[in-house]
């Protein structure tokens, strides 16, 4: 090999470099290439930090109340329910049901382990149920005897289960849980590859303020989209209509005008646009989606004529004289929706419609809109039942007393569907509330 002159120097000094550190450089070399090759496996067995994933929730909740897509995610119950309200096995492979259907007998998987790693036993699950005893024949046998029949009762066996109130069966365990007074203020979840804390706001307001100070990273389950155009470039924004819940007008059956059923369906008849789209319309206080579920009630589709001729024969049942004065409530999220059936009201007939916001129901309302969850089992019995204190319509008739007592006494899946569809006609017919849609509901997050 030629070398030039120029060149000489440096080759000798850099042959002389290598010829007196050639094992070091050898040693160098092969560390060099051990690492290029292994490096990804050897990452693997590093430990990771979590990463926070911080995330704001409108509401008022306790561990006994948690959104189900939260309370999912902490653990699971001894059954599930589908969007259709059918149930089927989780924790408990199967089940019995026995003397008279007041005996539920739950053989549980054994293979199933609570997130710290312990083996499911019977005994680890203590559920405070009123008028139910909890009894242990076996391990892996865990029976329900109640005091008399109720067919819903496997639907209250979906909810989570935890051991010691604290470990969770599902891919997360609870952290650390703050409250302000009786509700949760923040819930930290910790999982395998990232933490989950939960910010819970009083409302879309102070939600979207947490998001825009930083305090949370998404926003899930908004009613209302507070994004303008230029906030909506900055960030990912998904929607979802939300068919187990929906937004009726409730009016106070006690007033003295409101108790006039044509009335109702007068003001029923007079809302021009009950929902955005054909596909969230809520006809029913039951989601379409239920098997129980029944479209052939009365729509009240936006008839002014309709409108008037019953508000005519209204008037001297409803003592009526002139003009209707009515004060419409709701919360601050659904104030536009609610000046717009104001509006509406106001077009078609001759009424005053005063909208304001509350906090709370107040006795003597007259009606609110109001956002209702719906109840994974048909049963409704709360809602319409006219001895209930959470019937705040103070709704009373005795063919839906009849109709709601049966439904959760019978189990027969054909007759209670019978029920349920009488139930639905029959309401919608009386017009306790107007159904307006299901609600679209708003996640925003970080780009």
């Amino acid at each position: 090999m030629i070398i030039t002159r120029p060149l000489r120097k440096p080759f000798w000094i850099i042959k002389s470099f290598i010829q007196k550190h050639q094992k070091l450089i050898l040693f160098t070399s092969l560390i060099a290439a051990f690492i290029f090759f292994f490096a990804k496996n050897l990452m693997t067995l590093l430990p990771r930090i979590k990463a926070d994933t911080k995330i704001g929730v409108v509401g008022q909740y306790t561990m006994n109340t948690l959104p189900s897509q939260i309370s999912q995610t902490i653990s699971r119950g001894l059954v599930k329910v589908d969007d259709s309200g059918q149930i089927t096995p989780d924790m408990a492979k199967s089940w019995e049901i026995l003397e008279d259907e007041t005996l539920y007998r739950f053989y549980l998987k054994p293979d199933v382990l609570w997130s710290n790693g312990s083996a499911l036993k019977a005994k680890d699950i203590q559920l405070e149920i009123p008028n139910v005893t909890l009894n242990y024949p076996e391990e892996h046998i865990i029976e329900f005897q109640l005091e008399e029949s109720f067919s819903p009762f496997l639907t209250t066996l979906s909810r989570p289960l935890f051991k010691n109130n604290q470990v969770g069966a599902g891919k997360y365990t609870i952290k650390k849980l703050r409250y302000q007074g009786p509700y949760l203020k923040s819930l930290e979840l910790a999982g395998t590859t990232q933490n989950l804390i939960y910010h819970f706001y009083p409302s879309h307001q102070a939600a979207w303020l947490g998001f825009r100070l930083g305090k949370v990273d998404k926003l899930e389950n908004l009613i209302i989209n507070p994004l303008n155009d230029q906030w909506q470039k900055k960030l990912d924004l998904q929607q979802h209509t939300n068919l187990n819940q929906y937004l009726a007008v409730i009016f106070n059956l006690n007033h003295p005008q409101l108790v006039s059923k044509p009335l109702r369906q007068a003001l029923a008849y007079a809302i021009k646009n009950k929902s955005p789209s054909p596909e969230t319309r809520a006809l029913t206080p039951i989601s379409p989606q239920s098997w129980t579920y029944n479209s052939n009630v009365k729509p009240y589709d936006y008839n002014p004529s309709q409108a008037q001729e019953l508000f005519d024969s209204a008037k001297e049942e409803a003592s009526i004289s002139g003009q209707l004065k009515l004060t419409l409530g709701t919360s601050q999220s659904l104030l536009s929706l609610a000046e717009s059936i104001a509006q509406s009201w106001q077009d078609t007939l001759p009424v005053k419609v005063e909208v304001k916001i509350i906090n709370s129901i107040e006795p003597d309302f007259q009606a609110i809109l109001v956002a209702q969850q719906i109840p994974l089992d048909p049963d409704q019995h709360a809602l319409w039942h006219s001895t209930q204190d959470t019937n705040i319509s103070r709704y009373s008739d005795l063919k839906i007393d009849k109709l709601l007592e049966d439904g959760r006494k019978i189990s027969d899946p054909d007759k209670r569907q019978e029920i349920y569809q009488d139930f639905q006609r029959f309401l919608v017919e009386d017009s306790p509330a107007i159904f307006l849609q299901h609600p679209v509901t708003y996640t925003i997050s970080r780009k």
